[in-house]
């Protein structure tokens, strides 16, 4: 297989990312060809990168973030043939809810979602973040998908509805194609938090 390695960034990779790269690109199995985009935001670069790949004649694009350098190699996940597949990389969000920290599957639940509630081998969510992710190029031949697959929505006073990983994931499925998340194959997330935040979320949490 062909496969377009997409590592988003602004101008910065983890060195851990650095070492994720190495390792996938001597992955004699297929053909690996790393790319390091970094238009702004990061939607467009999302959008930028996908017609990239449909440009040239790659059988899968592989994105990795940054800072989500994939624990395990995700190019395993290619002979599961899934139309999208990602791997879930850890997320910290203070406001109110169970956990301050969530593993970034999604489970709808009225406009919105909740995370995943299994967290065993191979699950079939309703939405998957974006930070590290398999896509085949069927997902892409269809000509919707073609359109704006990655974008941020906004409610009418301007804070954010949706982030370009929901929106994806939402055209998606509206689309016909099928979401996936393997829990064998998590990522790591280098996220700069304030520690006095995390200490207030576990103690607002019960943790």
């Amino acid at each position: 297989m062909k496969v377009l390695l997409s590592i988003t960034n602004q101008g910065w990779i983890h060195k851990f990312t650095s070492m994720a790269i190495h390792r996938l690109c001597a992955d004699e199995r297929h053909e690996v060809t790393p790319i390091w985009p970094t238009h702004r935001p990061y939607e467009n670069n999302m959008c930028q990168i996908v017609n990239h790949f449909m440009k040239g004649d790659y059988d899968v694009w592989m994105n990795m973030d940054s800072d989500n350098p994939p624990m395990g190699n995700p190019l395993d996940l290619i002979d599961l043939d899934k139309d999208i597949i990602g791997c879930p990389t850890p997320v910290h969000v203070a406001v109110e809810g169970k956990h301050p920290i969530y593993m970034n599957a999604y489970k709808s639940h009225g406009d919105g979602y909740l995370p995943w509630p299994t967290h065993d081998g191979l699950q079939n969510p309703d939405a998957i973040g974006s930070g590290c992710f398999l896509a085949m190029r069927r997902v892409f031949e269809n000509a919707d998908m073609r359109i704006a697959p990655f974008r941020r929505t906004y409610h009418q006073d301007g804070t954010v509805n949706m982030g370009p990983d929901l929106y994806f994931s939402e055209k998606a499925k509206s689309n016909g194609f099928e979401l996936w998340v393997h829990y064998d194959y998590l990522c790591r997330h280098f996220h700069e938090v304030d520690l006095l935040e995390m200490r207030d979320s576990y103690r607002r949490f019960g943790g």
